[in-house]
């Protein structure tokens, strides 16, 4: 076994991104990791999620997977929400205002992208040619409709943009958005979640934001948690946690930021496996 320099008896929670950390996007839960996820719970450690997705969307994961215990932490939306199961109490913590919604969709609707925007418990799109719109009508999530901006406005509480661009340019993406982001460079900003996917979200979001409101709730010292995960919005969360751990197939720039690395790749149950090794 490596020295990790650190007891396993030290961790007190345990906490993993979904996509590309527990689950590949071809592949459903790896047994070793579910196994893991279990045994994590039957030995008293605790256990989150966090994720890009919504704080329902990460229930509905939990009853697909059939698991025999429920979290106590839910992250969702990059840490605009979450759900502590301690105190059995759900939580929005960030969302972007009105005023700077109306300037992403006329940049977004300026130079073409495919886009649509995470609201309350629905996501919301404005175009029904999307390449996205028929695929996420079939997720486990309720899809809207809104064709013109000021219908699209009057919707809740918005917490991120999904970006696409259908030539997969982007890197154009970035060059494009600089000048919207230097005007609100305090009020939002672009995270790579996938290899071609951005999104936009609160300048103060991120997993790390909601993980640590949750410790400091709970008496937890962030040096005892165990953070898993793949990508950029994994990023803060790994670094703010003693055991930071990025899956071998993970970025290159969350890599370089983790502590540790697990032996076998996400689909693998590269998770499960490092549990097992170097925390059970």
């Amino acid at each position: 076994m490596i020295n990790y320099g650190m007891k396993k008896t030290d961790i007190r929670l345990v906490v993993a991104d979904i996509d590309l950390t527990l689950i590949g996007y071809m592949n459903g839960l790896p047994d070793l990791n579910k196994k893991a996820m279990e045994e994590l719970h039957r030995q008293g450690f605790l256990f989150g999620l966090a994720s890009g997705r919504t704080v329902l969307q990460l229930r509905n994961k939990i009853k697909e997977w059939d698991l025999n215990f429920e979290p106590e932490l839910l992250i969702g939306v990059n840490g605009q929400a979450f759900y502590d199961g301690l105190e059995k109490k759900e939580e929005t913590l960030l969302v972007l205002e009105k005023e700077w919604v109306e300037d992403i969709l006329d940049f977004l609707d300026a130079f073409g992208y495919d886009y649509h925007a995470y609201i309350d418990t629905y996501t919301l799109f404005r175009r029904k040619d999307s390449q996205f719109y028929k695929i996420f009508r079939q997720m486990d999530r309720d899809v809207r409709l809104a064709e013109r901006k000021d219908d699209f406005l009057a919707e809740g509480n918005f917490y991120k943009f999904l970006l696409m661009k259908e030539d997969n340019d982007m890197d154009r993406l970035l060059k494009d958005i600089k000048p919207l982001l230097e005007k609100h460079k305090k009020h939002f900003k672009i995270v790579k979640t996938t290899g071609k996917t951005y999104e936009i979200v609160h300048a103060r979001a991120s997993k790390a934001y909601a993980l640590e409101i949750f410790c400091r709730r709970h008496g937890i010292d962030l040096k005892d948690v165990a953070a898993f995960g793949d990508a950029d919005n994994d990023n803060e969360l790994i670094v703010a946690s003693g055991m930071g751990v990025c899956l071998r197939d993970g970025q290159e720039c969350t890599k370089a930021l983790a502590r540790y690395i697990t032996d076998m790749d996400c689909a693998d149950g590269g998770f499960g496996d490092f549990v097992f090794k170097h925390i059970l």
